[in-house]
């Protein structure tokens, strides 16, 4: 059983506006076909035909954060083989008490997609909701985990101001900062970042995890495997961005990829499910 840690149940209103952008199609090689099987049916059957479990991403701004939670929270309960995080907001009012709802359901880790949530991801407002919510992880005696979207061009595809970007050396200090925080960076760090950037900004760290999603779509496969190489079997999680790409081409193609880096199977294993068992099931 491999688990899928990146995943989406996106409204056809968003998909039909990423759909719609042919030069982000393009820069990120997407499958345009994602806006035929976005639902929530097309993601189970992709899971049952490719022996998959599936870990789903909510974000929103403050005002639906809860809606949201309880959107995903709702389709997970329904399928045994997804399971959500959580979102929140540095902005949102009830901040405390929607974290120690979630935490209440099972759920210790939260989605952040800095660039359409409109934050800086080092900023004093999340500062005070990463430790808000690191503080109510200790007192359940739970590891948070915080999950962090990297596209670093953003600003260029959608209307967002080049501040609430997650760059890699950006993410490198929110790292080094929390080290008692598991991190999550999506594309392996940071989606269609400058691979001098990526390769020489965010370093490996013992709180620092990075997954596969749509990046060996947007790196070179030598890039791709240099950065497998540099942060380790035991830190890299696969990922498809579904629905965007799916499972039966993004396996084989990971998998080959690992294989150039000269993962041993047991190694292999870890990527496709270990690590996310230790980081979402524990």
């Amino acid at each position: 059983m491999i688990i899928d840690c990146h995943c989406h149940i996106f409204t056809g209103k968003v998909i039909r506006n990423v759909v719609s952008k042919a030069e982000l199609i393009r820069e990120l090689h997407l499958d345009a076909g994602a806006a035929a099987r976005f639902g929530v049916e097309d993601l189970v059957a992709s899971t049952c035909q490719n022996d998959t479990n599936c870990i789903l991403f909510p974000t929103s701004l403050p005002e639906n954060v809860k809606d949201e939670n309880n959107r995903h929270i709702g389709v997970a309960r329904s399928f045994p083989g997804l399971k959500t995080l959580a979102t929140l907001h540095p902005d949102m009012d009830g901040l405390s008490a929607e974290a120690e709802r979630v935490f209440g359901l099972g759920i210790t880790g939260f989605k952040f997609c800095s660039f359409s949530q409109r934050f800086d991801i080092l900023s004093a407002r999340t500062e005070r909701m990463l430790l808000a919510v690191r503080d109510i992880a200790r007192s359940k005696g739970k590891q948070l985990t915080i999950v962090l979207d990297t596209f670093t061009r953003a600003d260029f595809h959608f209307v967002a101001r080049p501040e609430h970007l997650t760059t890699p050396a950006k993410l490198e200090r929110l790292v080094r900062r929390h080290p008692d925080i598991t991190f999550m960076a999506a594309h392996m760090g940071g989606l269609a970042a400058d691979f001098s950037e990526l390769r020489g900004c965010l370093s490996p760290a013992p709180n620092l995890y990075l997954d596969t999603s749509n990046a060996a779509h947007t790196l070179a496969p030598d890039q791709f495997v240099e950065l497998l190489r540099l942060h380790g079997p035991e830190h890299i999680l696969f990922g498809t961005d579904w629905p965007f790409f799916d499972h039966a081409s993004e396996i084989p193609l990971v998998d080959s990829l690992l294989d150039k880096a000269g993962f041993s199977n047991a190694e292999k294993e870890s990527v496709f499910r270990r690590n996310a068992e230790k980081i979402f099931f524990s």
